[in-house]
């Protein structure tokens, strides 16, 4: 993973030094990536972390055996990193901890799907500043941030730049398209801006829809009506989400009685329109191999013993083994649904897809 992104950290905190402490970047909020906005604030620990009501905060320090009110921040955050504490005159003279909070949602990781729609994530960034003049930040993370503060800033985890978790992976590769967005914001400069920095710019969807369906070769296993009725069923989900369902219900998918989904919407009509493979958690290797082998125009064998259930593992054989890669068109649930595109192509899907809001994604 390309971690290089971390090393712009510095100079987001200075940015984020002002006395503007708190920054939102809006993001669509049906975004593949994010499913809510980036916000950093600038904060002080502990003032910034208390309880108006005195009784609340010692009854949360009680639950984390925690003695004193620094207590939780100093072992999670500064002893691990061996940075230097106030002194016992400092706090008594209200000297404080400065931080800062990044956090934002974003959809389940694959075993967390049909349990939870989106997951939270709070990222802490805590800055040593040294007398010639360098800054070094320390970045520690919690998921699912539901309980007082003294609880999340104790269950936070550092984060680890060669982790071999894959949910932290998962969480780090947010983090890191996270950085991305910000350094754009702030006008940092880094490798993949070069300094030119992306000013958004709404594009008109039915041509974006049109280079969709021309850069994923639709029309090679699609005729002509079936495209129309694509582009059709696509401006219904848009326009008049009712009507399409009453289609769906129709065709015996969808039921009657259910809330309009158009995430589900959206996901049944790109797996018809891909011609994906679908297929729950447990997924059948002999009929996965069949497929990648019809779709790739070459042999292709994947085995239980080689994946362990594992679809990046699959991804991995595919790419070493030949020009294409796999994504999968997000179903929300502990389920899968494939389609093959040439690698080269994979990441200029990737972008229509989250432009047109399209659950498509290469994390599994």
């Amino acid at each position: 993973m390309n971690i290089k992104n971390l090393k712009y950290l510095p100079e987001i905190v200075a940015f984020m030094e002002n006395p503007d402490l708190h920054w939102q970047q809006n993001v669509e909020t049906n975004s593949v990536s994010f499913k809510s906005d980036i916000v950093m604030e600038y904060l002080y620990y502990p003032s910034s972390f208390e309880s108006d009501d005195p009784k609340e905060n010692k009854e949360n320090l009680k639950k984390i055996k925690a003695k004193n009110v620094f207590e939780p921040y100093e072992k999670t955050f500064l002893e691990p990193i061996n940075i230097e504490l106030l002194s016992d005159e400092d706090k008594k003279n209200d000297n404080e901890y400065n931080l800062i909070l990044m956090y934002f949602e974003i959809p389940p990781f694959a075993t967390h799907k049909g349990i939870f729609k989106t997951e939270r994530l709070n990222f802490y960034f805590i800055p040593s500043y040294y007398e010639d003049g360098t800054t070094k930040v320390t970045v520690f993370y919690n998921a699912f941030p539901y309980y007082s503060h003294f609880e999340n800033i104790t269950n936070a985890k550092i984060i680890t730049e060669d982790t071999q978790d894959e949910k932290e992976e998962y969480y780090l590769k947010a983090f890191l398209e996270a950085i991305e967005i910000i350094c754009n914001k702030f006008e940092i400069t880094t490798d993949k801006n070069q300094g030119k920095f992306v000013k958004l710019v709404k594009e008109a969807p039915e041509k974006l829809l049109e280079n969709f369906i021309e850069i994923t070769h639709a029309k090679e296993f699609n005729d002509e009506e079936g495209i129309l009725e694509f582009k059709h069923n696509w401006n219904l989900i848009q326009k008049n989400p009712e009507e399409y369902k009453e289609i769906l219900v129709d065709e015996g998918y969808f039921d009657e009685d259910s809330e309009i989904d158009t995430h589900y919407f959206t996901q049944y009509l790109l797996s018809e329109f891909l011609c994906a493979f679908n297929t729950d958690w447990k997924m059948d290797h002999e009929d996965l191999s069949e497929f990648i082998s019809e779709e790739i125009g070459q042999n292709f064998k994947i085995t239980y013993e080689e994946t362990l259930q594992k679809p990046s593992i699959i991804v991995e054989k595919i790419e070493k083994e030949s020009d294409y890669t796999m994504l999968n068109i997000d179903t929300q649930m502990d389920s899968y649904s494939f389609f093959i595109c040439k690698k080269s192509e994979k990441d200029k899907i990737l972008e229509l897809a989250r432009k047109l809001h399209f659950p498509i994604e290469d994390r599994f």
